[in-house]
């Protein structure tokens, strides 16, 4: 397993896409396999997948989205390093392909939401959700974070720092007056999940402005 890991990473710093495919492909294998194999060269690995997202080959590009999913159902939390990283380049693909690499990269997004540490997902997401100039991209990042805090709960949620916790109500203010319908959706539902806490309106008068409320 340790060779056919170098054999991976050799093949994906490849010129051809056929040898990255390869690459990608023992990469899962292993993720299935033999997953303690790629836990002592994590960051790499994720670094090398991650790159070939971009690849203007689509079937690359599918392939690397779909592994990244792998890499979060087999190592779960030890993939918490990398989820910001990754996240971002997730979200990127949703505003600029076509439906069928929308779609691999909103799975693997789900894939990662359920798979990792809550609050390192909800990080990942944040800040796409609210600043991202493209609708498609807030959409896809406002769904996940709806996961994120039906996982986390309000009490738990409002149970952090002051600054997080403003930020977070914030956030959630900002996405429920999102221009795109389904995102401003997500954000009511985001703002419900928080409601359910008895605190919940003091929160929101100290952290969100009044013209906001």
């Amino acid at each position: 397993p340790q060779q056919e890991l170098l054999n991976a990473l050799t093949w994906l710093s490849s010129n051809d896409w056929q040898q990255k495919a390869k690459g990608l492909f023992n990469i899962r294998c292993l993720a299935v396999c033999h997953s303690e194999v790629l836990l002592c060269r994590i960051h790499d690995v994720s670094l090398a997948v991650t790159k070939e997202v971009n690849n203007l080959r689509s079937k690359v590009s599918h392939f690397a989205i779909s592994t990244l999913g792998e890499l979060f159902r087999t190592l779960k939390k030890h993939m918490d390093p990398e989820v910001e990283e990754v996240a971002q380049v997730l979200l990127r693909k949703m505003g600029e392909s076509n439906e069928f690499i929308q779609k691999a990269a909103s799975q693997s997004l789900g894939i990662m939401v359920g798979n990792v540490t809550p609050a390192r997902a909800m990080t990942g997401l944040m800040a796409s959700a609210v600043q991202h100039r493209n609708a498609l991209v807030r959409k896809c990042a406002a769904e996940h974070l709806l996961s994120v805090l039906e996982q986390i709960g309000a009490k738990k949620l409002l149970l952090g720092k002051r600054d997080s916790t403003d930020l977070l109500v914030n956030t959630l203010v900002k996405i429920a007056q999102d221009s795109h319908p389904d995102t401003r959706c997500y954000g009511r539902k985001m703002l419900n999940v928080l409601i359910s806490h008895p605190k919940f309106d003091r929160y929101l008068k100290l952290s969100a402005p009044s013209r906001d409320l």
